[in-house]
């Protein structure tokens, strides 16, 4: 467990300049927060400043949204009309539907990496 210390509560004193300024860049806070006699660095200023817009955003109870399926899981997906249709693709340029499944697979073999080794495996196989 952390060790309670009586001096100020950085992460108040971050969040009191942000509400008085806004607009303000973390390096503008540890400067002023500095003459104030608080210590922070610029990365802890953006963590804390991330971290308290994300809270209260949400109502209460509300749900995030969908979750990512978790390595080894197999989700079962329902067809739906906009996959049945073939993309089409001119010379050059993909399409939108095309990216929509790419993501999908990207999701499924969990991440970018496993998609595009599993891909390279698959290249080396068809060769």
């Amino acid at each position: 467990m952390a060790k309670k210390t009586n001096g100020p509560n950085k992460s108040q004193a971050i969040r009191d300049y942000y509400a008085a300024n806004p607009e303000a860049k973390p390096k503008q806070v540890v400067e002023a927060l500095a003459a104030q006699g608080v210590d922070v660095s610029a990365a802890f200023v953006s963590t804390i400043k991330s971290t308290s817009l994300t809270k209260g955003t949400r109502k209460a109870g509300a749900k995030r949204g969908p979750r990512a399926a978790k390595a080894g899981t197999e989700s079962v997906s329902r067809p739906s009309a906009r996959s049945a249709a073939p993309a089409r693709r001119s010379e050059g340029t993909v399409s939108i539907e095309s990216l929509i499944k790419a993501k999908g697979l990207v999701n499924e073999l969990g991440g970018l990496d496993n998609a595009i080794s599993t891909l390279e495996a698959l290249k080396r196989l068809a060769d």
